[in-house]
């Protein structure tokens, strides 16, 4: 294992100079990741951990050399927001202030222009065939230079498609068929629609052009649907979970008119249901079966798989809604006065749902349990209207951040059964960041961790001659507790977790955590 260090001259938007490390001579290709870069402009400051302006990163790996950049994108609450020289969009978690800039009528009729949301999308980088955009959970995404990270095209995807908001987290098809969900809102009432497209044929093509919705699924409370961050997916089959933490319609609307920050229009429900949607993907029909089970929040779900008649649902899964309040910045402030306070606020826990497909209300029979698969800790029963209550396996015990950030071996494994995931995690009371390798079969857990470096979202990347399903190496943006200057590219093996090797970098300015993105061999 080889560390080598590198001081940079300088960063945003300048090619680094590269580095030598020990690492595999097939990597080849560059991992892409956004996040949060700026919590302060001019006097002012964001509240949110989603609020920052976005920066994206770059570290391209070629022959054992390395080398990293990073670039903040040119949206238009950045640009807005930096003429400025303090906070004139409204984010997520922060209120922004009248743009001086603008007249008083000009900031009157911005209240009623969709337009003047946020497009600050900070939240995650896909690559869509030849293309590349950062997007966040707005309708706003933006395509991205992958070479010099510069900002090229602003996509509005409601001119395309009949959706408002589309989630980060995208799925894709083996085949390149991009699936994502995005909320729409009418005088019907709100739907969430499941859109899918194809990759262009041409870089110069916009893919959304031929965008289309596979479903709408109504909305189960009219003025209240459900926030979500991400969905499943099978290969047969799409997933949507509606979770009873609501975005209240009339409160954002009024959040919007008076500026104020869009956080407050969440509402956490404890007395209702999680409903489980399954969507077949080639025909968009809904089952006929109502799956329900007690209230949870999820962010990130794992995999989802077909087996033997049931559909395994595995996500990362949250008691209530308070998490979300958890990454105010004023809470993360408490963390070293209080980290149990943060550590009760981030629990989390891997559960498995098991949904049976081959099921029929006729016998009612709620002491049967329709659960069939071998070895399966999950339940599901029907309940006396006809619908079936799922009750979850656990995979990992409940923790502070436990298993979060989750990754697998996507390419291969996305939709399918599969044996390991790879996330991270956080001790208490040290509050140490560490990276995991968890086995669903087994439910064993292997650790990577070291003192004073914060490990980001692990991504897997396969060895071109892969027997096995941990057959490659996990890539990850290390940062130094002690110097927010510093940043390395770490390197582990999959398979045992043992670090193969880093590359380091000093910078002149700091380098923010990032939260996700993508690996690609095109670069």
């Amino acid at each position: 294992m080889v560390y080598f260090y590198l001081r940079i001259s300088s960063i945003n938007g300048t090619a680094l100079k590269s580095c030598f490390c020990e690492i595999p001579r097939w990597l080849r290709g560059s991992l892409l990741r956004n996040g949060g870069g700026l919590l302060e402009i001019g006097t002012d400051k964001f509240n949110h951990a989603f609020d920052s302006m976005a920066l994206m990163h770059r570290f391209r790996v070629r022959d054992g050399h390395v080398t990293y950049m990073n670039r903040f994108l040119h949206s238009n609450a950045y640009k807005r927001n930096m003429s400025a020289n303090r906070i004139v969009v409204t984010e997520f978690g922060t209120r922004g202030f009248p743009d001086p800039c603008k007249t008083i009528f000009q900031r009157f009729m911005s209240k009623f222009i969709i337009e003047d949301f946020t497009d600050n999308d900070l939240l995650n980088i896909i690559q869509l065939g030849d293309q590349f955009y950062v997007c966040s959970e707005t309708n706003f995404i933006h395509r991205v230079d992958p070479e010099k990270l510069e900002t090229m095209d602003r996509v509005d995807l409601s001119k395309y498609l009949a959706i408002n908001t589309a989630t980060a987290h995208p799925h894709f098809d083996r085949d390149g068929t991009y699936y994502n969900m995005g909320s729409g809102f009418s005088l019907c009432g709100p739907t969430y629609n499941i859109v899918k497209t194809s990759p262009a044929s041409d870089v110069n093509v916009n893919p959304f052009e031929t965008a289309s919705i596979v479903c709408s699924i109504p909305a189960r409370y009219r003025f209240k649907p459900s926030y979500y961050h991400s969905f499943g997916m099978t290969e047969n089959y799409l997933v949507f979970v509606e979770q009873p933490f609501f975005v209240s319609i009339r409160h954002l609307l009024w959040l919007h008119i008076k500026g104020d920050a869009y956080i407050d229009a969440l509402e956490w429900n404890p007395k209702l249901k999680v409903y489980f949607h399954i969507i077949n993907k080639q025909t968009g029909e809904r089952l006929p079966v109502i799956y329900t089970t007690s209230p949870f929040l999820v962010f990130h779900h794992i995999n989802a798989y077909e087996d033997s008649g049931h559909l395994v649902v595995d996500m990362c899964c949250y008691n209530d809604g308070e998490v979300v309040k958890g990454l105010c910045v004023a809470e993360l402030g408490k963390i070293k006065e209080d980290p149990y306070h943060l550590a009760e606020l981030t629990r989390c826990q891997v559960r498995r749902y098991v949904l049976p497909m081959d099921v029929s209300s006729q016998d009612l029979d709620r002491s049967q349990n329709l659960v069939k698969l071998p070895g399966s800790e999950a339940t599901a029963h029907f309940e006396q209207d006809g619908s079936v209550f799922c009750q979850y396996e656990a995979l990992t015990e409940a923790g502070p951040g436990h298993a979060e950030m989750p990754g697998i071996n996507y390419a291969k494994y996305n939709g399918r059964k599969y044996r390991f995931f790879y996330a991270l995690g956080r001790k208490v009371p040290n509050l140490e960041t560490y990276m995991m390798k968890i086995n669903t079969e087994t439910k064993e857990i292997e650790i990577w961790s070291e003192e004073k470096r914060i490990p980001s979202e692990p991504v897997f990347v396969a060895n071109p001659n892969a027997v096995e399903e941990d057959d490659g190496i996990l890539l990850s943006s290390l940062l130094h507790e002690e110097s927010e200057k510093k940043v390395a590219l770490l390197i582990l093996d999959a398979k045992t977790m043992k670090e193969l090797g880093r590359a380091e970098f000093e910078t002149e300015s700091s380098v923010p955590g990032c939260l996700h993105g993508v690996f690609t061999h095109l670069l």
